[in-house]
């Protein structure tokens, strides 16, 4: 090869190989970009999720405690503490105790710190304490920081160790405590107390966010107050296990933890996700992190062989484009000419990119193979024609009179436009077009080139539905939920004319108790077919979504609060009547969409639980004009 061939190969190579080399670097940085944003994306998805579940069972927790402390029961037990008042009432926090799993005490503590009544959930029995074991409880920190709270407030108290008689209770118990006093015509009688076993919070999280993500509460200080690992929490109050200390085992983990600024972090083993929460009121200790680890190591991507996959084809591309480009360097030097239409018969040669060849007028004079395998039209069909014949109708004309302005300007544009294939399916393409002067200075030729990146669109497409599907039901998640519900709440308050739509809250019965006896695979499986079943026998225009682990939300625009509770009772008996091993039934809340989202969910919460209460597989509704009326 002499070196005049070498000079055209060079040329050549660079013109025929720019476009499909950038394609293919852009498709590989665009692929590893994407296991990393997918890995990132998917640990802020569980943090969010776990952040959400655990605000949910504090607004769950703080709604049953503010309940049960205006009760009647509990307010004919201090006017009254007979062996009748007491039994109603311990009946009433033995039933709260049941069905919330992580409930592990209920307790009514008098001003003085003296327990008046007390029940225990130990390993799912309940157990009432005899009025002869009931405790002075004045001296805990607990006791003096719920002293301080004011009328109808909820206080919560940082996780330390159960105690009893004033010795640890072994094995550990780690508890988490909330109480709300309770007051009789403006005078303090005492407080409420609900004490919480972090173990089955924890287990309560786990179960709704995928296996390979561990969660962990961490302390200010760097020390684990609740974790899968036993061993390693409260290093804070027992000595033994000061070791296990994120400071010590991870400190650059522990400096990206004390910048506010970060939420994630990356080493050579592990991702991590964390977010500070508040746990309380500004008391000592109500702040801690959310730490959340993915268990795959961020060197073992499960799609490396896609990576390997595009290098491949990059170095076959290259082979290819050596080869046409040593045969089109020779043929060049053999067959070299001055004119204008050599030129450009050249730069038609097929290559990897399609191209479209016009004259000054814009009417097309050439295209190549690669052009027709791509849109399908035939070079006989197009010639003569106008590139506008493939114009998809996506772009207004403001764009295109905005990219003939800049080849007008710059003599090129470049950038990514949606084009239609002869059969009518739309077609992404990565468009360069390049105006060729005369030796006057005019325009005499358009030469357009572009790569199909079709499938790379769907792909991001692919991956932006992932985001906001459940993967074990396939409904909605619940981020796309709250955008959902967000949309409606901002639509009423924006137009509160529009016809009304109602919001419903569903939950599976009894569904700890099939997890226990069945296990969680037949839990999972009863999930799926309630999910199923509200998917397939709701309208077409209503919204169903999962919203925890056996909770599902239902959105029905366009829809009165008698029309919403005659669905829902129709669900209900379509998920009682469904052939099954476990026969399942579900108890549902309705309310109707006002402009605060907030409060409309708390109405649809609070029917739920009276559903709950009243023995459930029942629908209940609390209309927004009721709102006044709840004590």
């Amino acid at each position: 090869m002499n070196l005049k061939q070498i000079k055209y190969f060079i040329v050549t190579f660079i013109l025929i190989g720019a476009t499909p080399i950038f394609y293919f670097w852009t498709l590989y940085q665009t692929e590893l970009n994407a296991i990393q944003s997918l890995r990132e994306t998917e640990a802020k998805h569980q943090l969010n999720y776990s952040q959400n579940a655990i605000n949910e069972i504090s607004s769950e927790l703080s709604t049953s405690l503010r309940l049960l402390s205006d009760s009647r029961a509990l307010l004919q037990f201090i006017q009254s503490p007979s062996l009748k008042n007491r039994a109603l009432l311990e009946s009433l926090w033995a039933l709260t105790a049941t069905n919330y799993s992580y409930i592990s005490q209920v307790r009514f503590i008098d001003t003085n710190g003296i327990e008046q009544s007390r029940v225990d959930d130990i390993n799912g029995e309940i157990k009432v304490t005899p009025i002869y074991q009931l405790q002075d409880k004045s001296k805990r920190n607990y006791f003096l920081y719920a002293q301080t709270l004011k009328a109808e407030e909820v206080g919560t108290f940082g996780i330390d160790l159960e105690v009893e008689n004033g010795k640890v209770v072994i094995p550990l118990q780690p508890t988490l405590r909330i109480f709300t006093p309770v007051e009789v015509a403006d005078e303090r009688k005492g407080y409420l107390v609900f004490n919480l076993d972090v173990y089955e919070i924890i287990e309560e999280i786990d179960y709704s966010i995928d296996s390979h993500y561990n969660l962990e509460f961490v302390d200010l200080e760097g020390y684990y107050l609740a974790s899968k690992n036993k061993e390693k929490m409260l290093g804070n109050l027992i000595e033994e296990r000061d070791s296990f200390n994120l400071l010590i085992e991870n400190p650059n983990l522990w400096r990206a933890m004390e910048d506010r600024n970060i939420h994630n972090f990356k080493d050579k083993k592990h991702f991590y996700a964390f977010n500070k929460i508040a746990l309380g009121n500004g008391f000592e200790g109500s702040e801690l992190y959310l730490l959340l680890t993915s268990n795959i190591k961020v060197d073992s991507s499960g799609t490396d062989h896609k990576l390997a996959f595009i290098l491949y084809e990059t170095i076959m591309a290259i082979i290819l484009l050596v080869i046409l480009s040593v045969i089109i360097s020779r043929y060049i030097v053999k067959h070299r000419t001055t004119s204008l239409e050599s030129q450009l018969a050249l730069a038609a040669l097929n290559g990897m990119s399609s191209i479209v060849i016009t004259d000054k007028n814009n009417r097309i004079i050439k295209v190549n193979d690669e052009f027709t395998r791509v849109s399908g039209w035939k070079e006989s069909e197009v010639i003569g024609q106008c590139p506008s014949i493939f114009q998809s109708g996506v772009h207004s004309d403001a764009f295109y009179a905005e990219m003939w302005q800049t080849i007008q300007e710059n003599q090129s544009w470049e950038g990514e436009v949606v084009n239609k294939r002869k059969d009518g399916t739309l077609i992404t393409e990565i468009l360069r077009i390049q105006a060729i002067m005369g030796k006057n200075g005019k325009v005499q030729y358009f030469i357009a080139s572009f790569v199909d990146i079709t499938a790379r669109k769907e792909l991001e497409n692919c991956l932006r539905e992932l985001s906001e599907k459940d993967m074990l039901t396939q409904c909605w998640n619940r981020r796309k939920f709250e955008a959902e519900f967000s949309k409606l709440t901002n639509k009423q308050r924006l137009t509160p004319e529009v016809k009304m739509s109602c919001l419903a809250i569903i939950d599976i019965d009894y569904f700890k108790r099939i997890n226990d006896q069945y296990g969680h695979d037949v839990g999972d499986k009863v999930i799926k077919n309630v999910a199923r079943i509200l998917q397939t026998e709701s309208r077409s225009i209503d919204f169903v979504a999962r919203i925890g682990g056996e909770e599902f939300a239902i959105l029905l625009p366009n829809t009165s609060l008698k029309e919403a509770e005659v669905i829902l009772n129709r669900l209900r008996v379509a998920i009682h009547l469904a052939d099954g091993s476990q026969s399942v039934t579900v108890s549902g809340g309705v309310t109707d969409i006002c402009d605060c989202g907030e409060a409309t969910y708390k109405r649809a919460d609070l029917a739920l639980y009276e559903s709950k209460t009243a023995g459930r597989n029942h629908i209940s509704c609390f209309p927004s004009s009721e709102m006044d009326q709840i004590a």
